[in-house]
């Protein structure tokens, strides 16, 4: 019995390679017998994001047994049903755009035919929709294919979080830095800048929540937490550490107790080596190493035609974050010195830099939207980023918002944004990014709400376009709703058992796209 195995690798952005195995059938005076299925596409059509109505023109190549033969269909990948006449060739010229348009060609030689992937050039205006990733996806990843088949060529792009010790690493003795490696990083930005999409940074310096051990889910190296390291940069003591009120930290931390919270530092003999929690960054030697960090990470990208970077969020705390977390625990914290001494400088100190890409700062506020002084943080914050030319906005997107902007701001919405879009919104080259609290809900029950207007609830995209927000940043389970519906229970935060994906897909792909449209 004869058995002819084949492999085919899989992947929106990846050449669909074929991988024949030759198996010798029947006597040897036969000699083996070769199985061929058509041509191999090295190089897969790619859709651009265009800001303008206009033509485009794709281009596929392949390699095959003889002459090979091409055809051009609209639509998705497999649907034969619009045949575009003329479009015979290895690359096609579309017509001029006037909206979002799928593409993809069939090529054939004398051993069969091999269907491209589909390109989508999305027709998109002043307004961009990233994926968060966090962390990047890879091609192990059991969505990753589904995502880049299905979900990318339908939005401006992703926005990928970069954990700071993924590329500074601590020199053999934890006491100082051990050099800077952007290579595996950037690697895996690759397969999201071969679809044509934009690329973008969330810098996280520390690690959200109740741990920041480097060695244990932290991002800031060892090294800034070492008494050598204070020594060298002139601190007296050793990098501190703060653990947030909600999170147990460290269990062996007499300061780790759910709804305590408390501060230490790290090489104090009590608690030895204890490294939970979150560095406070105002302090010396995370604020040293960190603009070491920084100008790195700008000097790397600068320019950078292989990896492109549209924009970087740098978290000067955590995350893409500027604003203190547990500040109530931090040493001698001070909002005032704290905009100061610390965001101020940091905030300066990127500009600096000199960055070619965009770089936008995060917003959020200090204590309850009902205090007095809810606002002043975050409107500080805007007034230092438009004034060193970046764009700011929050990650707290929620539906809660439409309830402030109705009531006309009263109370302010989250951090305030909808006041200070309103106030930027003409300021020329300021991005106003949103980021939603949470994945959503598409039932509009829980407090981020739901992405599309529902009946008298308006969805919390419609109320972002309305109030100038130009980027919004999604959960991928959020953009599986509304591109990729029959794989949603697959994606990280899905709600399989509380709801049926394809009921909500025409809603939110519609919001989604009435926001992208010029």
């Amino acid at each position: 019995m004869c058995k002819i195995k084949f492999a085919r690798m899989l992947g929106a952005i990846a050449a669909v390679s074929l991988v024949m195995a030759l198996t010798a059938c029947g006597g040897s005076s036969s000699g083996p017998r070769i199985r061929v299925s058509g041509p191999e596409i090295t190089t897969q059509p790619v859709g651009p994001e265009i800001k303008t109505p206009k033509s485009v023109a794709l281009m596929v190549a392949a390699s095959g047994s003889g002459t090979l033969s091409y055809q051009w269909y609209q639509g998705a990948t497999g649907n034969t049903a619009n045949s575009i006449s003329g479009a015979t060739s290895s690359s096609y010229t579309t017509p001029v755009l006037s909206g979002t348009t799928s593409y993809w060609v069939r090529v054939s030689d004398s051993n069969g035919s091999t269907n491209s992937n589909t390109a989508v050039v999305l027709l998109a205006g002043p307004r961009q929709v990233q994926a968060l990733l966090f962390p990047v996806l890879t091609p192990s990843s059991p969505i990753f294919a589904t995502f880049m088949a299905n979900v990318l060529p339908n939005i401006s792009g992703v926005s990928v979080s970069m954990s700071w010790n993924a590329i500074e690493s601590s020199n053999a003795s934890n006491t100082d830095s051990g050099g800077y490696d952007f290579s595996a990083f950037d690697a895996s930005l690759a397969p999201y800048i071969a679809l044509g999409r934009a690329v973008n940074l969330i810098v996280w310096p520390a690690t959200e929540g109740g741990s920041n051990a480097p060695n244990n889910g932290g991002s800031t190296p060892t090294y800034v937490f070492s008494s050598t390291y204070a020594s060298k940069v002139g601190a007296l003591n050793p990098q501190d550490m703060t653990v947030c009120t909600n999170y147990q930290g460290d269990s062996g931390s007499p300061y780790g107790k759910t709804g305590s919270g408390g501060i230490w530092n790290s090489s104090d003999p009590t608690y030895g080596s204890d490294l939970s929690g979150l560095p406070v960054s105002y302090e010396l030697p995370f604020m040293t190493a960190y603009k070491a960090f920084i100008a790195q990470v700008i000097k790397h990208y600068n320019g950078n035609k292989t990896t492109p970077i549209g924009y970087i969020r740098f978290g000067f705390s955590q995350g893409g974050e500027n604003s203190p977390e547990c500040n109530d625990f931090w040493p001698n914290f001070s909002q005032t010195a704290y905009v100061t001494n610390y965001i101020g400088p940091m905030t300066q100190w990127v500009t600096a830099q000199s960055p070619q890409m965009t770089i936008l700062e995060d917003l959020h506020a200090l204590g309850n939207q009902s205090d007095a002084g809810y606002t002043a943080y975050p409107d500080q914050e805007a007034q230092l980023a438009v004034a060193n030319g970046e764009g700011f906005g929050t990650n707290g997107l929620q539906k809660a918002d439409v309830n402030s902007v109705n009531n006309g701001n009263n109370p302010p919405c989250d951090s305030d944004w909808c006041a200070l879009f309103q106030q930027y919104v003409s300021t020329p080259g300021i991005t106003l990014s949103l980021q939603t609290l949470q994945w959503s809900d598409p039932t509009g029950a829980a407090q981020t709400g739901s992405l599309a207007t529902a009946g008298n609830s308006e969805g919390i995209i419609s109320l972002a376009k309305a109030n100038g927000a130009n980027n919004l940043e999604l959960y991928l389970a959020d953009v599986a709703i509304a591109f990729d519906a029959g794989n949603y229970c697959q994606y990280p935060h899905s709600v399989c058992s509380s709801i049926s994906a394809s009921t909500y897909t025409s809603s939110y792909s519609s919001a989604i796209q009435d926001f992208l449209a010029p």
